[in-house]
């Protein structure tokens, strides 16, 4: 029998109460919590985790303070896994046991934690183990903040036997997405299991599918919220604005991309229905949440984030970063401090909505949705999450660019750190072929490009499916 998700209903309440007291007062009761979260993180970090131990000591031998610590990345947390957790009893090993079994998802893992694993756009995918006390704050800031039902906002969707929640994304593994949405489907279900009438309806559907199949299985459910990445709902808001697709959903909820001034008219036009919008990473699931302005405030009572240069040193206010540095004050099992995050962040001055929560500009991922030609000249639209997915969990391969060239040709680039391209070729063209079939797309070339990866003008991110350049 499935052990049941992770969830301590009195963590929860606290939780909630301190978050919802912080949305008053962000500057004073907010700052404070942040403090006293920060120093209790550190002490922990340093007492229990022998890489962050060790990592300390050769900085000083004062107490421990944030901006003492030399940054770290994902490569260096997954290469340490084993002296990285405070509880000592989580290694590599079982960790990789517990993952290798699909039908877990949701499961807790010894008992007390949720895991889930990131995509390899770093080109290092990670596994991150969340303790109840990240999961309950990941709750109340999506239910207070991202949702409104704290003190500022219109309230959210009301959570009920009427609502039919449909969450679009990669399946069938250990992505936080799923893992979180299959957590509240089950814990929904458990609590209301004398009363199941009033659990609302929750359901997970795959993105690697064909879009108008996709189409067809969501308008069979018909959701009153739909939850997915903004290029899957700007796809389906194509659909809908062309007339193969009719859904009614009271709420769009969006993140994980980066969200355009364009997607976002064109969502809204379709559906017809209340936008929301979030920044978050699988280190940390709720980062900030977009204002009723459409501004995006940090939840800096649970987070600090520092954007900084190529160099890793601060940039000023109003200023686009290089990449941030996280430190999760929520998670203590698994601490993160000054961790890397490829994601450009820029500070904007105080947002007019009134919320004394920093307000910030995101360029994370902001890959591009291809238009391929069949055989016979039809159009057939492929979401860059379901080509990256099918690339990284079919080939294994995370240090790559897909190009598309022509509506019937596709180019495959990989980044120097790739030590064999012409293995990595052969396996990602097996799968993205197979992936391309279900599609109907037999007719597009796959070939290798031998040219380093293209990056973004601006940012230099490296953007994994987009339009080659004139394309």
């Amino acid at each position: 029998m499935s052990a049941l998700p992770p969830m301590n209903p009195w963590l929860w309440s606290r939780t909630f109460s301190e978050t919802y007291a912080a949305a008053l007062d962000p500057d004073g009761v907010g700052r404070a919590q942040r403090d006293a979260r920060l120093a209790q993180l550190l002490a922990t970090s340093f007492q229990d985790s022998p890489l962050y131990r060790a990592r300390c000591s050769r900085r000083s031998t004062g107490a421990p303070r944030l901006q003492d610590l030399e940054p770290v990345s994902k490569a260096e947390l997954m290469q340490h896994f084993d002296d990285w957790a405070t509880d000592r009893r989580i290694t590599r090993s079982s960790v990789e046991a517990f993952l290798a079994s699909p039908e877990r998802v949701g499961d807790a893992y010894l008992g007390r934690y949720l895991v889930w694993t990131s995509s390899g756009t770093s080109g290092e995918p990670g596994i991150f183990v969340q303790d109840e006390q990240a999961l309950a704050t990941y709750d109340a800031l999506d239910a207070l903040r991202l949702q409104g039902l704290g003190p500022r906002g219109p309230p959210a969707a009301a959570w009920g036997p009427a609502q039919r929640y449909a969450f679009v994304a990669a399946t069938g593994g250990h992505f936080a997405g799923v893992a979180s949405i299959e957590r509240l489907r089950r814990l929904t279900a458990s609590t209301l299991v004398a009363m199941p009438w009033l659990a609302p309806s929750i359901r997970s559907f795959s993105v690697l599918q064909p879009l108008d199949r996709l189409g067809q299985e969501l308008q069979a459910f018909a959701p009153t919220v739909l939850i997915t990445y903004p290029s899957c709902a700007d796809a389906l808001a194509q659909a809908q604005l062309a007339g193969t697709l009719h859904l009614h959903p009271a709420e769009v909820w969006v993140g994980g991309e980066q969200l355009s001034d364009a997607q976002r008219q064109r969502i809204r036009s379709a559906f017809g229905a209340r936008l929301r919008n979030s920044y978050g990473a699988s280190e940390c699931y709720a980062m900030a949440w977009e204002c009723a302005q459409g501004c995006l405030h940090l939840n800096n009572d649970w987070l600090v984030l520092e954007p900084v240069d190529r160099r890793m040193r601060p940039v000023p206010p109003g200023e686009a970063s290089h990449a941030v540095l996280l430190t999760n004050l929520a998670n203590r099992v698994q601490p993160l401090l000054r961790y890397q995050l490829g994601d450009s962040v820029r500070h904007l001055p105080r947002c007019g909505c009134g919320s004394a929560f920093p307000a910030i500009e995101v360029q994370g991922r902001a890959d591009h949705t291809l238009l391929l030609q069949d055989a016979r000249k039809r159009e057939v639209r492929l979401l860059p999450l379901a080509l990256s997915t099918v690339i990284e969990e079919g080939a294994g391969v995370t240090q790559f660019q897909l190009l598309c060239t022509a509506p019937q040709r596709l180019e495959l680039r990989f980044e120097a750190g790739v030590a064999d391209a012409a293995a990595a070729f052969k396996a990602t063209r097996a799968v993205l072929a197979d992936y391309l079939a279900t599609h109907g797309l037999e007719a597009v070339r796959i070939v290798h490009g031998r040219a380093p990866p293209l990056r973004h003008p601006r940012s230099g991110k490296l953007e994994r499916v987009r339009y080659a350049e004139g394309a």
